[in-house]
């Protein structure tokens, strides 16, 4: 039976694997916001020890880099060992955290076998490998997952070992600490909570001096931190944080007054108190929504694929029959995960800036999921024979189908219908600069991000490495984007270097220039679910040799390996051509 159980174990896990690393060079389509910030960072520390855009910062000083939007202070690390030798491509920023979302599977076994038993932890197990949130959020380069991993690593340690070996829980917990800012909040309160659950519903009252001493350094690094903070950037996402002082909680106290009619009952139930509570109570159950949780998803392009919740439907039965069975067998436990569970929603609540439980309350899922193996353990078990053997056989073939169709959304629909959600354009934008820049002609990206768009150049162009950097950290310390004929500007051209034509001009949708270049001819990368406008291409001496379309469709999951495509296969699939200017003055209104 031992070798039954690895056997089972080496299965999820190579299932896990494959979800998470098929495609990875293609799917998700680009590399967007903190991602990119991570890589390029990434990059600059293989190379020189500091940040992009300065030398006079090290990720081993644990602060967040300065000139950017504060974010986590430790994923920097887990990319490095990939784009620093290998470059910068899709599959190389995002592996090392396919790698980390693997062992987040194995943590969710090891959490739920130490706790339940092994039938328990492989069908947990099982559960995480082939997970929506798990799989979606494993193949990107967020941060998320990586503090989920590293502070379910820490309650293994404690659900498992025993005297001295308890102090190992330190390390895991110092990773999820500086793994995400979110979690940050729930820091102190998750570490209280496993130590207490694991000390009296584990380990019996006994070790307390062990994690006494976890809970010791535990404070000690969190005091730190707020020592600290105040000299940092991340002190400026504290205003982010929803307290009853918050402008908007006024605004709504009196536009509520306002709209009431008179009465003493006002005073009563339109106050700051009252109004604070419902908000924070709106955002606490909109936590455990069913939509979010098991049909729809997150409305946000970014975390979801809209039309798939982070877990099967299924599997909100198996999670209400777990919390049965534990709620009869281990309350304690089922008590400690409750309370986890809870202080979860904290960063979502908390936030000014949007809910998105899928990014900020994700510390809950695993204990889902556990939860969930649970309501399937227990399923198995009252059966015998081969009864037990067609329910099994059953729950893998039902499971199965879900899985095929999750597949099938997430690689085969979701790379058209929301290709934008990873920025595919700005993608395909770079790759046509890089082959226009191989035949030496000059391109001018007009736009009001010019920064945003020279990132993400660099990225797809590989372009950040030893000899660069210097010349790139002066870019932005100057404001002035440019690479060798490439330039990134919202500053217009004047009509004589357009009528020119040595310069190509590719402007996004938003560019203030679009009416230097009405009714000129264009090409242009459009949006593949509509067949829309994104980036405009003026003066082309590239893609216009060949048999362009007129608008985009047949595409294949191939196509979407853009920098592997020759030139011609790259222009045919992906640039646009009009047969008449498609920017055009639009008639005066009459009054």
């Amino acid at each position: 039976m031992r070798w039954v159980n690895i056997g089972l174990i080496c299965v999820f896990l190579l299932l896990a694997a494959v979800l998470r690393v098929w495609y990875l060079d293609r799917i998700p389509t680009g590399i967007v916001e903190d991602e990119l910030d991570y890589v390029l960072n990434a990059k600059a520390i293989y190379h020189t020890g500091g940040s992009i855009n300065t030398a006079r910062w090290s990720p081993w000083s644990l602060t967040t880099v300065p000139t950017e939007v504060p974010k986590a202070e430790f994923p920097y690390v887990i990319s490095i060992p990939f784009v620093g030798p290998y470059g910068l491509s899709l599959f190389t920023a995002r592996i090392g955290y396919a790698v980390i979302s693997v062992l987040y599977v194995l943590t969710v076994f090891g959490v739920a076998q130490a706790l339940f038993g092994t039938t328990v932890g492989l069908a947990a197990g099982f559960l995480a490998a082939i997970n929506p949130w798990s799989v979606y959020y494993g193949r990107t380069a967020y941060d998320v997952p990586v503090a989920i991993t590293a502070y379910l690593a820490a309650l293994f340690v404690l659900v498992r070992f025993r005297g001295p070996r308890l102090l190992l829980a330190i390390l895991p917990l110092f990773i999820g600490f500086y793994s995400y800012i979110g979690t940050k909040i729930v820091f102190l309160p998750y570490v209280a909570i496993v130590l207490f659950g694991s000390w009296f519903a584990v380990r019996k009252r006994r070790d307390t001096l062990w994690l006494t001493l976890v809970g010791i350094a535990s404070v000690i690094l969190f005091a730190l931190y707020v020592i600290q903070w105040q000299k940092l950037d991340t002190h400026l996402r504290v205003n982010q944080l929803f307290t009853p002082f918050d402008t908007s909680v006024s605004t709504s106290v009196d536009l509520q007054r306002r709209l009431t009619l008179s009465s003493p009952l006002i005073s009563l139930f339109a106050n700051k108190p009252i109004v604070y509570l419902k908000e924070t109570m709106i955002k606490f159950f909109g936590a455990f929504s069913p939509s979010i949780l098991f049909t729809n998803g997150e409305g946000i392009a970014t975390f979801s694929l809209w039309e798939h919740g982070l877990f099967y439907p299924v599997d909100a039965a198996f999670l209400f029959l777990g919390l049965f069975v534990l709620f009869t067998t281990a309350p304690m436990l089922l008590l400690l995960f409750v309370a986890i569970i809870i202080i979860s929603t904290l960063p979502s609540v908390l936030s000014t800036v949007g809910t998105t439980y899928v990014h900020r309350s994700s510390l809950m899922y695993p204990f889902f999921t556990i939860i969930m193996g649970q309501g399937i353990a227990s399923t198995i078990s009252r059966f015998r024979g081969k009864l037990r053997t067609v329910i099994v056989g059953g729950m893998v073939l039902l499971y199965a189908l879900l899985v095929a169709n999750f597949i099938y959304l997430y690689f085969f629909r979701f790379p058209y219908y929301n290709s934008e959600s990873f920025g595919l354009s700005q993608r395909l934008s770079s790759r046509y600069t890089v082959l226009a820049n191989a035949h030496q002609i000059p391109v001018d990206h007009i736009t009001e991000s010019a920064v945003g768009y020279f990132r993400h150049y660099l990225f797809y162009a590989d372009g950040v490495n030893r000899g660069t950097i210097p010349d790139i950290r002066k870019s932005f310390a100057d404001g002035i984007y440019t690479r060798r004929n490439i330039t990134f500007s919202k500053v217009c051209p004047t009509v004589a270097d357009i009528e020119g034509g040595q310069t190509t001009y590719v402007l996004s949708d938003t560019s203030p220039c679009k009416p230097l270049f009405i009714q000129r001819p264009m090409l242009t990368i459009p949006s593949l679910s509509d067949g829309g406008t994104l980036f405009m291409i003026f003066n082309d001496r590239l893609c216009q040799q060949y048999a362009l379309s007129p608008y985009p469709t047949g595409f294949t999951i191939e196509d979407f390996a853009v920098e592997n495509l020759s030139e011609k296969q790259f222009c045919e699939r992906f640039i646009i051509r009009y047969t008449q200017p498609l920017y055009l003055p639009q008639p005066e209104k009459k009054p």
